[in-house]
């Protein structure tokens, strides 16, 4: 796919990145305009399919060693260097996770905590709110009716998502019914919601490291909620009609166990 100057005016998803990154160019940017644009004030920096050559190993030990393989002209990667900008705590938490497994489990063996890790670190939302409970609750059960009609009101009050996933990113280039985000829910104080975005992001990054650190989330089965991100007020214009939730194959009831 060709490059986009506009990417954040595509949509809603990916207007949560407009005033954050700047996209105003006429090509794809180098590695090195991500390193002066994204890393500059980064524990890491970007390096390309030469440099990820050289280095002879895997993907995880070469972030390990504060150098993160990013391919050029490729959407994927390039929103992967800007979680990278937005979320650079947890992402050296994801990574350091990731290198404790390996040194305990192998390199070879893929286990089922680190498919764990992969999965939110490519397909993750963060629901920031003022109160997790009723809304853990409501997405466990698959309670659409609650979360999207009900309290349809909350949604960019005191519930607030953000996109964690790079490949939620990719997808939201060519939007479809379907599109997933596997949540983790993050409770914040109320004054988070009225702060510019640029320090949302700086405390919810910190508090989300803290969060998957002391939980020790990663070690649990199926720790990771669903939530179909097309549901969400204000991210697909055809969810203003309620009928677009009557879709069981997108807005899926709880399986009974």
């Amino acid at each position: 796919m060709e490059w986009d100057a506009a990417v954040t005016e595509r949509n809603a998803v990916l207007a949560q990145l407009a005033g954050l990154i700047n996209t105003d160019k006429a090509d794809w940017p180098t590695i090195s305009e991500l390193n002066q644009t994204l890393g500059a004030r980064l524990p890491i920096r970007f390096i390309d399919d030469n440099d990820f050559a050289a280095l002879n190993c895997y993907y995880e030990q070469a972030v390990a060693q504060g150098m993160v393989p990013t391919r050029a002209a490729n959407w994927h990667d390039f929103f992967g260097a800007v979680i990278w900008a937005l979320y650079p705590n947890t992402k050296v938490l994801l990574n350091r996770l990731h290198m404790v497994d390996i040194e305990a489990q192998g390199l070879r063996k893929r286990t089922p905590k680190r498919d764990r890790i992969t999965h939110f670190d490519e397909c993750g939302m963060v629901l920031a709110v003022t109160d997790k409970a009723e809304i853990e609750r409501w997405l466990r059960d698959h309670d659409w009716q609650q979360l999207f009609i009900e309290q349809r009101h909350r949604w960019g009050d005191n519930w607030q998502p953000f996109v964690f996933g790079h490949a939620l990113y990719e997808q939201a280039l060519t939007p479809f019914i379907g599109m997933t985000a596997k949540c983790v829910i993050i409770e914040m104080t109320p004054d988070f919601f009225t702060r510019p975005l640029a320090e949302q992001y700086a405390l919810l990054d910190t508090q989300l490291a803290d969060v998957l650190e002391q939980s020790a989330l990663f070690e649990q089965p199926r720790p990771l909620r669903p939530l179909p991100m097309l549901g969400i007020p204000g991210w697909w214009p055809a969810n203003e009609d309620v009928d677009f939730y009557n879709n069981r194959d997108y807005f899926r009831p709880r399986r009974n166990r």
